[in-house]
């Protein structure tokens, strides 16, 4: 039997915590095949954003490249949250899904979608010309840095640039991150790390190929390659404010996954600050999170757990604030 699904969008628009909530998403559509066997796929996520604008004049928007849709009742009313801070500060907060949970931005095609929304959703609220910031951790830092990347290198194209970006434990190397994940599915020591290493390499694969067959494609794709010129597309970020939060605790990724520095996306975030003090950008800064995330004496996921007491939003606020383009 066949079925004939509406996708409809979702508009809601409510006020809550003395700020206004505008959401607009779209139903899933379809699964993400992350694998080569017929069962190895996930449903894919909704499509849209949430636009959390602070109560009297925006000073600045941060948008968030995510990859699921959150609870913006608790992010706003949890103290310390970026969510939290951002509103203290009067700056707007926008989360904007592309519908695929584990999106690499492996296309123009889906930068231009993003952008393009990002816009619209700027536009239609009052907001163009106010400074935005990107911010993401893990793949949505790749994508934050991807998404800047894209929009300097088509400036004719769209007048939306970021002022400032700040990523937190972000792969950015895929040509490390290739070899790193296949490590891990040799190594079998986690199920967690080897399953992402699984999926990883399969969506690498796919997309670009293999580092060794196809390497310009990973030096193109990558917001920073550590043996290509210039660091590859760091080259884009010279004049960008670039913040990256790292995770120095290397003992706990040997005793907990058997993995060391060169498994750790610290080493890309070095790398890059580094290349952009090199390429004369004196606003790039490296701030580490070590041993800050909650429950690290517990032996819990430095990985998951970095947002939750890793990152000072209140000063990285202020941060954000001193970028006005």
């Amino acid at each position: 039997m066949k079925f004939k699904i509406l996708f409809v969008f979702i508009v809601l628009s409510i006020n809550i915590f003395s700020q206004k909530i505008i959401e607009e998403y779209k139903p899933p559509e379809g699964y993400l095949r992350i694998g080569s066997e017929p069962d190895q796929m996930i449903p894919m996520v909704e499509k849209g954003f949430t636009l959390i604008l602070p109560e009297g004049e925006v000073n600045g928007v941060i948008v968030v490249l995510t990859g699921e849709r959150f609870d913006f009742k608790e992010a706003v009313s949890k103290n310390g949250s970026l969510e939290n801070e951002a509103l203290k500060k009067n700056i707007a907060i926008i989360h904007i899904l592309s519908g695929n949970p584990l999106d690499f931005y492996f296309t123009s095609d889906i930068m231009t979608d993003v952008a393009k929304k990002l816009q619209s959703v700027l536009a239609d609220n009052n907001l163009k010309g106010k400074p935005v910031y990107f911010s993401g951790m893990s793949l949505a830092g790749t994508r934050a840095l991807k998404l800047a990347i894209f929009l300097q290198m088509n400036k004719e194209k769209f007048w939306m640039q970021p002022a400032a970006v700040a990523i937190t434990d972000a792969p950015l190397d895929m040509v490390r991150f290739w070899d790193v994940e296949n490590r891990a599915v040799i190594n079998k020591f986690h199920p967690d790390v080897t399953d992402e290493g699984k999926w990883v390499t399969y969506l690498l694969k796919e997309n670009l190929g293999t580092p060794e067959e196809n390497f310009n494609n990973y030096v193109d794709y990558s917001p920073f390659v550590y043996v290509a010129e210039d660091g590859g597309n760091a080259e884009h970020l010279r004049n960008i404010p670039v913040r990256a939060y790292y995770e120095t605790d290397v003992n706990w990724f040997i005793e907990n996954r058997r993995q060391d520095y060169y498994s750790m996306n610290s080493i890309d975030m070095a790398a890059l600050i580094n290349q952009l003090k090199l390429l004369d950008n004196e606003n790039a800064e490296l701030i580490s999170t070590h041993q800050k995330h909650n429950g690290f004496n517990e032996g819990s996921s430095l990985h998951t757990d970095i947002p939750q007491g890793g990152i000072d939003y209140a000063e990285l606020m202020d941060w954000f604030l001193s970028f006005q383009y």
